[in-house]
């Protein structure tokens, strides 16, 4: 999966939805089909051709709730929360490789800052032991 990409599938996917629901209502003026959707949906996922060509129902759906027709079907929702669950994992697993860094730098630091300080008599031992070895 592309991690640059998966943040902007996450928000153009929550946009596609909030689309979808309040477009389920259609005016009579208003034509009847996806093609928006379908073409953004396309674009995200090249090859995959789950968005219907005209409103369903959608009574399938989990995530969005229309109170119409949509143009969202189960397979993309299910598509939208894979993305989001591997965006979740994708920043969770950065940020704790940031705090386990951290952690381990800071208390390199501080067991080193900590001996000499703890114990100034194994210091000054180390260093006149260092001094006649030279």
């Amino acid at each position: 999966m592309a991690v640059s990409m998966s943040g902007a599938n996450l928000a153009l996917g929550v946009v596609l939805c909030a689309l979808l629901v309040s477009s389920s209502q259609p005016s009579s003026s208003q034509v009847l089909h996806c093609h928006e959707v379908r073409s953004s949906f396309q674009f995200l996922y090249p090859g995959m051709k789950w968005a219907p060509e005209t409103p369903v129902s959608g009574s399938d759906l989990q995530v969005c709730q229309p109170k119409g027709l949509t143009c969202c079907s189960r397979k993309m929702e299910e598509r939208y929360l894979l993305t989001a669950k591997q965006n979740m994992e994708s920043g969770l697993q950065a940020s704790s490789a940031k705090l386990k860094l951290l952690i381990i730098q800071n208390a390199a630091l501080f067991q080193g800052q900590s001996l000499w300080s703890i114990a100034p008599a194994a210091r000054d031992h180390a260093f006149k032991e260092n001094s006649t070895n030279v």
